[in-house]
């Protein structure tokens, strides 16, 4: 076969993959296609220039009138294995687990603050997990603070004495936000943090992975915005 044949053969698979993403007919242009999927899958919207540019240089090659006996282009072998790669993700998004699967310290609701405070800051962690009415939540250094702040308002801040559900009493947390199943995937978990503030969450501290995404199952891994710097697209 041909190198711009190739070329062809995974462009045609990548449009099947964009339409059955997004649920599209086959009369949806592929530009079209790129940005629909864009809004639901951030891992095609930051390859979205690269994508434009093989549309066009798809539609240079079928469009040209020798084609398909003579194909006026070839992409570079560089550009052909990007494609391809490209193609294979789309087909086999990242899942969550084991990409953020990790061993996670759990707090006890009778924890005392001291001792979470002092993991935070010997492991440079802005969250911990905490164990409450058999529940796994996240309690952040914002519940933290806040929790601070009402209490020296009534003379009660006494951070010795303080227990990790005094202080999570204060998180503001959506709980279906902070829960996520462990094939779920990547795309998804970029998402649920940038969909947050437009459902009335100013920031999502983090997302706890369980089997299934319930509250009650032990945490298999966490992510933070941080962790998904460089993966989630810019535009």
């Amino acid at each position: 076969m041909r190198p711009g044949d190739k070329f062809i053969a995974i462009y045609n698979e990548l449009t099947m993959v964009l339409q059955e993403s997004t649920g599209a007919s086959k009369q949806v242009a592929f530009f079209e296609l790129l940005e629909r999927a864009g809004k639901i899958r951030p891992s095609i919207r930051r390859e979205l220039p690269f994508l434009k540019s093989m549309g066009n240089l798809r539609n240079a090659i079928v469009h040209d009138r020798q084609y398909p006996e003579t194909i006026i282009a070839d992409p570079r072998q560089e550009v052909f294995e990007q494609f391809q790669k490209t193609l294979e993700t789309f087909k086999s998004p990242t899942k969550v687990i084991p990409k953020f699967q990790r061993q996670i310290s759990i707090f006890k609701h009778q924890d005392p603050l001291s001792d979470i405070l002092a993991h935070m800051q010997q492991n440079d962690y802005s969250q911990v997990v905490v164990s409450v009415n058999a529940e796994f939540r996240i309690l952040s250094s914002e519940g933290i603070v806040r929790w601070l702040s009402c209490a020296r308002q009534v003379g009660l801040a006494d951070i010795e004495g303080a227990s990790a559900q005094d202080v999570y009493m204060h998180e503001e947390q959506q709980i279906d936000n902070c829960y996520m199943a462990r094939n779920e995937t990547t795309d998804a978990a970029i998402l649920a943090f940038e969909n947050a503030i437009s459902e009335g969450i100013p920031r999502l501290p983090a997302i706890l992975i369980t089997n299934s995404g319930k509250l009650t199952e032990k945490p298999l891994g966490i992510i933070t915005p941080w962790d998904l710097i460089g993966i989630a697209g810019n535009k």
